[in-house]
């Protein structure tokens, strides 16, 4: 019976840590705040209160390799709709558990050259267009606010508002084994891209020169 009794006790703390709702909440407007949700709990992340110092950075590093080039603009859009097909195809339920709330965000271009900045506009417009209806047939969004403008007098790309998701611990293993495999393929074809493996140009030998 004891036995018995320490199983039940497992198996239900088991089923509420799968039931416990994950959650976190980016807001910038000036500056950018981000709080996590472990069940009844909040958590501020980011800005870390003051009081903890740096660790001291260590005087011998071991050599470091060449760290990769961002993503290109086609590249983040290639892997976002990698992602959203994979979650679509064998995670829609668990997906459409995952709450986006709040979805809040407006994003005002700006900068010295109008070419640039109607060119930055119309490349975010289409991607908006393009992921969003996506995104909402895959996740839980109730309120989605997305405003995107124009302002020639900015001197610069400014964007406020507040992006949040949560989801269960059981829902987010799901998740987690359903994006493994083809987040690993794309990471592993952009490092064969732009990695020490890439082709490079080859230079003409002496040989070459000579003949030329």
């Amino acid at each position: 019976m004891t036995a018995l009794k320490i199983l039940g006790v497992l198996l239900l703390l088991l089923l509420l840590l799968g039931l416990t709702r994950l959650g976190v909440v980016a807001a910038f407007d000036g500056g950018t705040r981000v709080t996590a949700r472990v069940g009844v709990f909040r958590l501020t992340l980011y800005p870390r209160k003051a009081g903890k110092r740096p660790k001291p950075e260590k005087t011998a590093k071991k050599a470091e390799k060449k760290p990769l080039p961002k993503p290109s603009f086609g590249e983040v859009r290639e892997l976002l709709e990698i992602a959203l097909r994979a979650l679509r195809k064998t995670a829609r339920r668990a997906c459409r558990r995952v709450r986006i709330d709040p979805l809040e965000l407006t994003a005002v271009f700006g900068g010295s050259d109008p070419a640039d900045i109607a060119a930055a506009f119309g490349a975010a417009n289409a991607l908006l267009h393009t992921l969003m209806p996506r995104l909402e047939e895959t996740f839980h969004i109730p309120n989605p606010s997305l405003h995107l403008r124009v302002d020639f007098d900015r001197e610069r790309t400014e964007a406020f508002g507040a992006v949040g998701a949560s989801l269960r611990v059981c829902d987010l293993l799901a998740i987690a084994l359903t994006l493994a495999v083809p987040l690993l393929r794309w990471y592993l074809r952009f490092q064969r891209t732009h990695g020490d493996g890439a082709p490079k140009e080859t230079k003409p030998s002496d040989t070459e020169e000579q003949i030329a």
